[in-house]
């Protein structure tokens, strides 16, 4: 299934990101990568080798400094950023250096970041996790959806907030402080996918249930790492193919529920649960 406009949108605003630090070669992303991409970046420092044996050199002019702490020799934890941006820039150096930068080569050192992304891997939520219960007729039907259906209803947030519109107002903005109202979408996912693995499911819709279940709780996966995409843009760049995913096999799993159910002609009252998966009112 093709990425939607909104989701693809964002990809392209936290693509500049990643491509504003490759260009910038800085540790500074948080800023520096967030101000070339807003300046123009829609959709092109090297350090000086520290020496080891300082102290002899200095010899006994050094004998009155204390050492220096742990803590200020402790090297910061990389982030997925830092690492695929260490790689990238040595490629655009060597690159650089034989002569051989074009268009092309400069792709293909993109090309790289989206083949990393691809590697991520979530763990899936096992079949032994559900509570897989015996059929018994149209009246399993009939409460899968009802339960379901209310599942859904009563976890509708009371001030809708759509999720990508959060992040690419916060983007767009450079407003740290407005990614944090993610916070409640990532609370009701999270909610929704606890009383998914609780609710009895007739294994007559064990395989749809499970997928309704890994996408959402990938959803919340996607939103919990979005947040960091300030500090992480690469890891934002994952966290939105995971969220695609998600919400596809979200989706395509709720349909095919919805379907099989109306086939077997299965009536609820308005105002009920299953009208509510039903009709979605």
């Amino acid at each position: 299934m093709l990425p939607s406009k909104k989701v693809l949108s964002i990809f392209i605003l936290v693509m500049a990101m990643v491509v504003a630090i490759i260009i910038a070669f800085g540790k500074d992303k948080s800023s520096t990568a967030i101000n070339f991409a807003s300046n123009l970046v829609a959709g092109d420092k090297i350090s000086i080798p520290t020496n080891q044996n300082w102290q002899v050199e200095l010899g006994n002019i050094t004998v009155n400094i204390d050492p220096p702490k742990e803590e200020d020799i402790t090297p910061p934890e990389e982030t997925d950023t830092d690492i695929i941006s260490r790689s990238l820039t040595a490629n655009y150096l060597a690159l650089k250096d034989s002569g051989k930068l074009d268009s092309t080569s400069a792709q293909k050192l993109i090309d790289q970041t989206t083949n990393y992304i691809g590697q991520i891997n979530t763990p899936i939520i096992p079949i032994t996790q559900l509570n897989v219960i015996a059929d018994n007729g149209n009246q399993s039907m009939i409460d899968y959806g009802e339960n379901l259906g209310n599942i859904l209803k009563n976890n509708r947030p009371t001030k809708a907030k759509n999720e990508i519109d959060i992040i690419t107002k916060a983007i767009e903005s450079r407003d740290v402080s407005k990614i944090n109202e993610l916070d409640g979408v990532i609370e009701t996912y999270k909610k929704i996918t606890e009383e998914l693995l609780k609710m009895p499911v007739p294994k007559t819709f064990f395989r749809a249930h499970l997928d309704m279940t890994n996408g959402m709780r990938n959803m919340a996966l996607a939103m919990i790492e979005m947040k960091s995409v300030f500090n992480d843009p690469i890891k934002g760049l994952s966290a939105l193919q995971l969220y695609q995913e998600g919400a596809n096999m979200f989706a395509s799993a709720i349909q095919a529920t919805n379907t099989f159910i109306s086939q077997n002609k299965i009536i609820y009252k308005q105002g009920s649960g299953g009208y509510y998966l039903l009709y979605g009112i």
